[in-house]
């Protein structure tokens, strides 16, 4: 037993070297491994943007965060030849017409231009102007906005244009009585009990649907409980399409699509609810003025007229 420790003790300093040195052998190839460089990630090809970009406003869009990753990030693409050109603020009832007249006149320039555009109600509109924020081409749902704005030196005089017209109906429940002689204004407080519109401090419609609503004497102190107001027509009619009203007073235009089941169009009559006409005007601002005026031209000419009647406007 005394010799077997005497030849472990000889062996014992030798075996422990060679363990040091074979563990800093590890050490060093694991050391290489985790520095070998990551092939880092190709860039993407750009992708052509369309020219014209509507933008709504007030409604910032949130970038997603990337996840995490150990690839090196990529390149950055180059950014897209199109280029910002003719910027346009209007009434957010012309959303869809508007999207298409836009795209339609930016494909037939040589430069491709994007058209951003700003769309929010009639008194919105009318701030974001007076406050100093300065578009191309400005177009309201109220002529009495377009006055104003001229007459404090915001918009040119020159070259304004009536483009269409639009006409305001109510869209609500069916009446339960069968009577010919019922009217929109009999149904209200009687068997409609909630009625939603645009409101009249906001809305070009608000102010047409105030009207008549005054025009019959439903908008006394008595009444005011009987109506939800909403910051565009659209949301009116979301009311009606939540069973959160038995009517709204929208566009005609609005309706395109809408079929709720024992619903139905009352129309009003021009002396209770006059047409809403859409003028547009040059900001005296104006960055693109040339720009502006063959936008203007295209919105009136014949191809602008029929992407205007595609949509339920009226035009000269």
């Amino acid at each position: 037993m005394t010799e077997f420790f005497q030849i472990y003790g000889m062996f014992l300093p030798r075996f422990r070297a060679g363990f040091v040195l074979a563990l800093g052998w590890m050490i060093l190839g694991a050391g290489q491994l985790g520095a070998e460089p990551v092939t880092p990630a190709q860039p993407a090809d750009p992708n052509q943007a369309r020219p014209a970009v509507p933008v709504i406003p007030d409604s910032a869009i949130p970038v997603p965060a990337m996840p995490a990753t150990n690839e090196a990030a990529a390149a950055p693409a180059p950014a897209p030849t199109s280029v910002v050109g003719l910027t346009i603020i209007a009434d957010s009832s012309l959303r869809q017409v508007l999207q298409e007249l836009a795209q339609n006149w930016a494909d037939n320039q040589d430069s491709s231009p994007q058209v951003p555009l700003t769309l929010t109600n009639a008194g919105t509109l009318k701030a974001k102007v007076e406050g100093g924020a300065v578009w191309d081409v400005v177009i309201c749902a109220d002529v009495a906005d377009m006055k104003e704005l001229t007459d404090k030196g915001l918009i040119a005089a020159d070259g304004q244009r009536s483009l269409a017209r639009n006409t305001l109906v109510i869209y609500g429940r069916k009446a339960l009585i069968k009577d010919d002689e019922l009217d929109w204004f009999d149904l209200i407080g009687n068997e409609w009990k909630k009625v939603a519109l645009g409101n009249p401090d906001l809305t070009a419609s608000g102010r047409v649907a105030k009207r008549a609503l005054v025009k019959h004497s439903l908008y006394d102190d008595d009444e005011k409980s009987l109506y939800t107001f909403s910051p565009t027509e659209l949301l009116a009619l979301g009311n009606v399409q939540r069973d959160a009203a038995d009517a709204a007073f929208v566009y005609k235009t609005d309706l395109a699509g809408v079929n709720l089941p024992g619903f139905d169009v009352y129309p009003l009559k021009s002396e209770d609810a006059p047409p809403v006409f859409y003028v547009a005007g040059i900001s005296r601002l104006a960055k693109n003025l040339e720009q502006a005026k063959s936008f203007l031209d295209f919105c009136t000419g014949e191809t602008g007229k029929a992407i205007w009647a595609k949509y339920g406007f009226e035009t000269n």
